[in-house]
């Protein structure tokens, strides 16, 4: 697995991956949103038959027959594929599109195993050390119950704060994934290595990112232009603070700042 390098240690300039991202989004746009139509409309529609299904479990055992559950089973791999097939492939053709090729729908839909493979475990790992801070929270709210009644808010909100940290952290953990092929514990080092120093920028590119999948949202029809068009935006970022080394590359050129 190729290691990740800093290439600037200035903070992220928001106006100008939001800039970039736009013109990345726009030299590629119905191939990008084509391709966020398809995959979403699948992961829609396995989403609503899992839901259809009546899920796997009932207060915490399985349910239903057999059938049923392979039913329910399907439908939620499913779900959970189209997912992340969708946003390895808006990275791809984000990377692309930001070097100045244009991105083709046949080869978005193509796919990335490893790409996908590298987006799931990475996810993992976020989400235990999530739950993990959550837990903890919890436990120590627990525990002050039995001394210090009136103090048992304070770990839950400590928890909730640790946890916007690390979410603000983790804000390029997308690209670190797909683009600089990182994965697990070692994508989580590299955007923390990088965002933490200049985290209120890290912030401030979330809240943008944020408002854009918002209006998305509210619009409900362009939240398929909304989608491509945020993960541009972060894919420009990130290309602002990391590149690939030469070896590590196999051969490919390294990301231009």
């Amino acid at each position: 697995m190729p290691t990740l390098r800093p290439i600037a240690s200035e903070p992220i300039a928001i106006r100008q991956a939001l800039e970039e991202g736009w013109r990345g989004f726009r030299r590629s746009a119905p191939a990008l949103i084509g391709f966020t139509l398809l995959l979403g409309g699948a992961n829609l529609l396995s989403w609503l038959v899992y839901r259809q299904s009546g899920g796997l479990l009932n207060r915490g055992w399985l349910q239903g027959s057999g059938l049923e559950l392979v039913k329910a089973l399907g439908s939620l791999i499913t779900y959970l594929f189209t997912g992340l097939w969708l946003l390895a492939g808006l990275v791809r053709g984000a990377e692309q599109s930001l070097e100045g090729g244009q991105v083709r729908l046949v080869n978005l839909l193509r796919g990335d195993a490893r790409a996908v493979t590298r987006l799931a475990w990475s996810g993992l790992v976020l989400l235990l050390l999530l739950a993990l801070v959550v837990q903890s929270g919890e436990i120590s709210s627990w525990l002050l119950t039995l001394v210090l009644p009136r103090l048992t808010s304070l770990p839950l909100w400590a928890a909730r704060a640790v946890v916007v940290y690390l979410l603000v952290d983790q804000v390029l953990l997308l690209p670190i994934v797909v683009v600089g092929r990182q994965s697990g514990l070692a994508a989580f080092r590299s955007g923390r290595r990088v965002t933490d120093p200049h985290w209120l920028q890290a912030l401030g590119l979330l809240v943008v990112v944020g408002l854009i999948l918002l209006a998305g949202f509210l619009l409900l029809v362009a939240l398929a232009a909304a989608l491509p068009l945020a993960l541009c935006t972060l894919t420009a970022a990130y290309r602002q603070l990391f590149a690939l080394p030469m070896a590590a590359a196999a051969g490919e050129p390294t990301p231009p700042n």
